[in-house]
């Protein structure tokens, strides 16, 4: 028994990447975004092409990278008890500038259907307050996302 740990232990295991902190940051605000098309009860197709568009360019990912980003996103945000793990991240990293452009993005996913209901209006209001994102402010990123070409 004593000879099978050494060996498992011995092995040449590769030990797992330690995601940097920019990585931990893209993952919690695609996690947001992920879970503002969830909201509803339904993500369609529409709205998973949307959110790789919306994430390629935002974190300047090619098309393949910003899959792989939102694959981790989708198990951050289904292992996530809450969304104060992602949004704590966001308060530490992010400037205003940075919050209110996530912020958009995060109204042009809820507006990707064309309607908005109260879920992802509460979320969006949760966010916005959790990320110390003003009414008005956030009242004006949705405006801008109004009017933004669809994608």
């Amino acid at each position: 028994m004593l000879d099978r740990l050494k060996s498992v232990f011995a092995a040449e295991t590769p030990l797992p990447e330690t995601p940097s902190p920019a990585d931990r940051l893209h993952v919690a605000a695609a996690a947001l975004l992920i879970r503002a098309a969830q909201i509803d009860g339904h993500v369609d197709t529409h709205e998973q092409q949307l959110l790789q568009r919306l994430v390629g360019p935002y974190f300047g990912l090619d098309d393949a990278e910003a899959r792989a980003l939102l694959e981790q996103a989708t198990a951050a945000i289904e292992a996530a008890n809450d969304l104060f793990q992602f949004t704590q991240q966001i308060n530490a990293e992010f400037g205003p500038e940075h919050k209110l452009m996530l912020v958009e993005l995060l109204w042009r996913v809820v507006l990707a259907d064309g309607v908005v209901d109260d879920y992802e209006a509460n979320l969006l209001r949760r966010v916005a307050g959790l990320i110390h994102v003003t009414d008005q402010d956030a009242g004006a990123a949705r405006k801008r996302a109004e009017s933004a070409p669809i994608l």
